[in-house]
């Protein structure tokens, strides 16, 4: 996805059947249909958004929610120190 500074990587996690996430190296885009059951965005700080639908708009809203309500919600003082 994309990366403000060090601490703030973000990524789409896919939600397996057992309830775990994938790690931030694994492309949920390329990963077979029914690999996950709902996509997670996530960001290195720890910080866990909500879950979406396992489909292309799942990931697109994962993607949005984590800019949109993670990174533009940062103190601007965080931001610009990186």
């Amino acid at each position: 996805m994309a990366t403000v500074g060090d601490e703030h990587g973000g990524y789409v996690a896919g939600r397996y059947r057992d309830g775990s996430l994938s790690d931030g190296w694994t492309d949920v885009e390329r990963c077979a249909g029914g690999t996950f059951v709902r996509y997670v965005a996530r960001c290195a700080c720890g910080w866990t958004g909500r879950s979406h639908p396992a489909s292309p708009a799942g990931v697109r809203a994962a993607k949005q929610e984590w800019f949109l309500g993670h990174v533009v919600a940062l103190p601007l003082s965080e931001v610009a120190a990186r």
